[in-house]
Formats: structure tokens, sequence, C-alpha cells
């Protein structure tokens, strides 16, 4: 027992601990330049590292593709597993204050699109005066995987309406949304209400579903559960509906009412930027109550600079409140 305890720290002591950080920055970018840039390195420097890790572990552990460099599956194992200790690591040597103005700090949140179209120009317009030189990339709900890229430090936050699992994760409730049947304000049928059979007969746009990809396991949900964010709001209380299109985002659908006879449900929020040229007629039926939620993953509950990015969060989505 004893031998096998002093070669495992012989073992250790081979390791080149500074490769770590360059793995995980080629794990985050996926790009030896996007890499290098990220970790203040020239690209050779970043380029020899990578070949010490592939002596290292014996594995090419990122493949050359047209887009960049794709993780092999003994990569990805390997980031779930120094991931967490990484993370440790940087809060244990993080300063206990966490000074925006200086910070230079990356951050990746993921939501949806009209989530991102209300909030985003008030983070962006606050983060540009209060902590310039911080980094904020906003990236779809579609993207795959959320759950665990929240766990192995490639995402920081998720802002949506399905609470992910408490076990493993952080929530924050930054708003209740109301929803708002819109229509064209030259619509033939409709003058300031609707009934329930006309919300069911009438021709209608909605989202796209969402993705059935390994987030929904990691999440719960079941087969009935996935759908568009109003299936999986109502499930099985949704009335019919006479669905004529699809489309990728909530923002494109107050164009298309506009001009169409197509009705339509969508946030309360993105509806009033639209009030000059739509209808907005209350729901001719009771739905539940819309969280929208901020998360995270625990081992970033003590992180300084999210406490501060999450507590800024929720005074903006107050701020936007206000000024609807």
């Amino acid at each position: 027992m004893h031998q096998q305890i002093v070669k495992s720290q012989r073992n250790l002591r081979t390791l080149d601990l500074n490769l770590l950080p360059i793995f995980d920055a080629l794990m985050q970018q996926q790009h030896l330049s996007r890499a290098a840039e990220q970790l203040s390195m020239s690209q050779p420097a970043v380029s020899n590292a990578l070949k010490r890790l592939r002596e290292r572990f014996n594995d090419p552990l990122f493949i050359r593709t047209a887009q960049g460099l794709r993780p092999t599956s003994r990569a990805i194992q390997l980031q779930q597993q120094f991931q967490p200790a990484l993370n440790q690591i940087q809060q244990a040597w993080q300063p206990e204050i966490f000074e925006p103005k200086t910070s230079q700090q990356n951050f990746y949140l993921a939501t949806n699109a009209a989530t991102e179209y209300l909030l985003a120009p008030y983070l962006i317009s606050w983060l540009r005066q209060t902590a310039p030189h911080i980094s904020v990339h906003l990236l779809p709900e579609q993207t795959t995987d959320i759950a665990g890229k929240l766990k192995q430090g490639q995402l920081d936050f998720v802002i949506d309406f399905i609470a992910y699992q408490p076990s493993q994760f952080q929530k924050q409730l930054l708003a209740y949304e109301k929803l708002t049947v819109i229509c064209s304000k030259q619509h033939p049928l409709l003058k300031g209400e609707i009934s329930i059979e006309q919300f069911q007969q009438l021709p209608q746009v909605s989202l796209i579903p969402r993705q059935s990809n390994h987030q929904h396991q990691q999440l719960g949900l079941t087969v009935e559960q996935q759908g568009t964010p109003f299936q999986q709001l109502m499930g099985q209380q949704l009335p019919s509906r006479n669905l004529k299109a699809h489309v990728s985002s909530f923002v494109a659908i107050p164009e298309i009412v506009s001009n169409t006879d197509l009705i339509a449900v969508v946030p309360l929020k993105i509806a009033l930027h639209y009030q000059a040229k739509l209808q907005l007629i209350e729901m001719p039926f009771d739905y539940p109550e819309v969280p929208i939620y901020l998360q995270w993953h625990n081992n970033r509950q003590k992180d300084a600079a999210h406490v501060w990015l999450r507590e800024s969060i929720k005074a903006l989505s107050k701020e936007i409140d206000n000024n609807i």
C-alpha cells in the first residue's frame, strides 16, 4: 500500500500542471489561435503544449477540422475529471474582492432570443460603463448539453423557465413573464378580443420545438414535455392550434403577424415593443405563471465574479420591468 502511494506521488511530480490551463482553454475555444489569445500565449507555444499533452495521455485529444479543433472522447473524459479541480484552484487563488473595473473575465450565458432581445442592450451597455474589460457571450438555448457545459465550466449561466436539477444547480428568480395573443391591427376577424374557438381555428405562427438532446435527459424532461416553450408550459392543457408556420426566434414573429392574418402567442414584454403595429389581446384561457430563472452550477456558487454578475443581472431585470 505504501509503495502504491509513493508511486502515485512520483507520477504526480512528473506531470506538468501548467499544461492543465492550456488544455482547459483548448476545450473551451476548440481553436488553437483563440486559445492562445485567451491565455496570452503565442500560438506555437500552445501548439507545443498540445504536443506534450498528446504524448502524456497517449491520445490525439483534438482532431483538426475546417472549423477548428474537435475534442476526442478521451479529451472530453479528461475535461470532466479536471474541470472541478481547476475551478476550485481558480477560486482558491482568486482575490476575495472582485474588481469589475479591472477584471478581464469572459462570461458565457445561454438564453432564448426573447430574453436576449430584452436583456442584452441593458447588460452590455451597463458592462461597458461598469466593467469595460469584461467580455460577455450570449449563446442560443439550443446549445448542445447546456447542463454538461455548466458543470464543466464552459458556460457560466443559463436563463430559462425550466428549472434544472436542484441537486446540481442553483437558481435565482429574475421575473415572471406574462403572455399575450398578437395579431395585425388590420386583422379581418379580431378587434381587441379573441374567443377560445377563434384561438383554436385561426392560423398561427409558433416557434419550432426545442431540440431533443442530452440536455432533456439531464433535466428530467419526458418526451411529452419536449416541444415549443408554450407546449412545455401548458402540457396537456394547451388547446389545439391551427399552426401554419414555425420560426426559430420570437423576434421574427411580430413582423410576420403584422403583415399577415396569422396570430401568435408571445411574451408581453416583446409584444409591447411592437404595439404601434399590432393588437395585443388578452389570452382567452388561463395559463401558469412563467418564471424566468438565472441558473448556474453548484461549483460556482461562491465564485466572487459570479456573485457579482448574477446580482447585477437581477438588478437589471428589475430595471427592465420598470421601463416597460
